[in-house]
């Protein structure tokens, strides 16, 4: 059974490879999550990378230098509320004290590389030392995010140096770094830079979607074997945050973020700081052309549209796209077969929404939604409960 889904119209948006920033919004809002603890006395004054909030299972930095002003309880994260610290930048980027860079990365020892990821939590899931294959996702979650591919054009060098000193590292016995064969510059940059690392190697896959979510990559990918002994999954993000912390020994402060949709002038990447809020970029960063649009958080087939303005980019913020909605009503389903056709795991989508189906191994990808001909979301009836 054939269902991969091709978005045609995604693979012809282009985006220019210079790096746009937006490091200067006026406040920065940290996250107060429960059970975390303000790192501070009675000075208020914040600098750049400084310890903020200790929590148990891990700690934030301020990725500004600046003051802190107040709690604000109208900050938001995947549309629900948090409480969050406001920090008045002061634009000046101040540090306590530079750190030197790390000149081989791969001369350092495994204990130590483990210890910077969880000291400045890195991953959602940390680094199994002892696992045999590392898998590298080069391909976009999201067939209208660009993310992977701004880093490749950008950092590939970086990225392909870290890739080798984590084999050096923990001795990986495969490393398998994917892409897909839709974007010519992708392809050009790697396989003109991968020939001097022979340990990893390059698979350039047919591009369909969902292939950007690990399950449905892995799945396509490994061998029965190679899953039991269990595998490490980065993306290029990842990659390129383990380079910059193991150089540097400092937080992450920044992410990469794509901006599109029909109701701007161009798409393109941002560089942002953690904590900005949605508001400020769509403000500060691009130009508006239809001024009646909803904002959609982390892709256009299985994101979700922000009811607030309000929220915060934070690690896993991917995306935002400002589309106008879809006014068209949905129709009575004419059991095509096509959802259950295009579903990457098996599911039947339709007997879920019925009620007489088993949704607990839905992935949440859209797919069934984006392809229905009577513009059905079945979005609302397997899980996701914002829709």
């Amino acid at each position: 059974m054939n269902n991969n889904l091709e978005v045609v119209q995604a693979n012809n948006i282009k985006i220019d490879n210079k790096i746009n920033t937006f490091y200067n919004p006026d406040n920065i809002y940290i996250p107060l999550y429960k059970g975390m603890k303000l790192n501070k006395d009675k000075d208020l004054n914040v600098l750049k990378n400084e310890l903020l909030l200790k929590g148990s299972d891990f700690n934030i930095y301020s990725p500004i230098s600046g003051v802190i002003k107040k709690i604000d309880d109208d900050i938001y994260i995947n549309n629900k509320p948090i409480k969050a610290i406001v920090i008045e930048n002061d634009f000046k980027e101040e540090v306590k004290k530079k750190k030197y860079a790390t000149k081989y990365i791969d001369d350092l020892e495994p204990s130590k590389v483990l210890e910077l990821m969880n000291k400045y939590n890195i991953l959602d899931i940390p680094l199994n030392p002892i696992a045999k294959t590392l898998v590298i996702s080069g391909i976009e979650v999201d067939p209208f995010e660009r993310n992977n591919t701004f880093i490749i054009n950008n950092y590939s060098a970086k990225i392909l140096e870290t890739i080798d000193a984590l084999i050096n590292i923990f001795h990986f016995e495969k490393t398998y770094f994917c892409i897909t064969n839709n974007n010519s510059e992708v392809v050009y940059n790697l396989t003109s830079n991968i020939g001097t690392y022979p340990n990893i190697k390059l698979k350039v896959l047919d591009n369909s979607y969902p292939l950007g979510l690990e399950s449905v990559l892995v799945s396509k990918l490994l061998t029965k074997k190679e899953l039991k002994w269990k595998y490490n999954y980065l993306t290029c993000e990842d990659l390129l945050n383990i380079y910059r912390i193991l150089k540097k020994d400092n937080p992450i402060s920044e992410k990469l973020i794509t901006v599109g949709g029909n109701c701007i002038d161009e798409s393109k990447v941002i560089a942002v700081k953690y904590g900005t809020k949605i508001s400020d970029i769509i403000k500060n960063n691009i130009e508006i052309t239809n001024d009646k649009y909803l904002v959609v958080e982390n892709g256009l087939i299985a994101g979700k549209v922000l009811s607030e303005l309000n929220n915060i980019v934070t690690r896993n913020t991917r995306s935002i796209f400002l589309n106008t909605k879809d006014t068209r009503k949905e129709k009575k389903c004419i059991n095509c077969g096509l959802c259950m056709f295009k579903c990457p795991v098996g599911l039947n989508p339709k007997l879920i929404k019925d009620g007489k189906g088993d949704k607990s191994k839905c992935i949440h990808c859209g797919a069934c939604t984006y392809v229905c001909p009577s513009l059905i979301n079945f979005k609302k009836y397997l899980g996701d409960k914002d829709e």
